[in-house]
């Protein structure tokens, strides 16, 4: 399967950065940016903290095992990265 990469910045009201990429397939690419919203709402980042957000297409390549799962079973894939927690 080839994964879609949405590269996701946001900054909240307060200052915080978060920085992570949605993964998704062709399938579900339309969808990345809501995507990162249930992300951000699973870390407690409602749309009234956020200051900034984008969430723009990087680049597509082969996902690995772990990462098809996850796409095939959710819609997309979270790899976290500047100030989100680990996953």
């Amino acid at each position: 399967m080839k994964a879609h990469i949405f590269d996701t910045h946001v900054t909240t009201a307060n200052g915080n950065y978060y920085h992570f990429d949605v993964l998704v397939s062709d399938a579900t690419k339309t969808q990345a940016t809501e995507f990162a919203q249930h992300y951000l709402d699973s870390i407690g980042i409602n749309d009234a903290d956020i200051k900034q957000q984008a969430c723009d297409f990087c680049h597509s390549e082969m996902a690995n095992p772990a990462v098809k799962q996850q796409i095939e079973a959710t819609g997309y894939y979270i790899i976290p990265m500047q100030g989100c927690p680990a996953g």
